[in-house]
């Protein structure tokens, strides 16, 4: 019988590095963006929601 050999950690190496994103020209609510080394493809929004910003009077109180 022939012995089959896989290599796990080639495929555990794509899975585990950090996304180098490319991301299209904002022209809508949404850009795509593609990863320079893996090829993922991911939405990006490009806005903030209100939730997402804190106004001077917030940074105050916090402090």
């Amino acid at each position: 019988m022939e012995a089959t050999i896989i290599d796990i950690a080639t495929s555990a190496q794509v899975e585990a590095h950090a996304h180098h994103w490319v991301i299209e020209e904002a022209s809508g609510p949404v850009s795509n963006g593609r990863c320079k080394r893996c090829g993922a493809t991911k939405a990006f929004k490009n806005w903030l929601e209100d939730t997402d910003f804190i106004t001077n009077e917030e940074h105050r109180l916090a402090a």
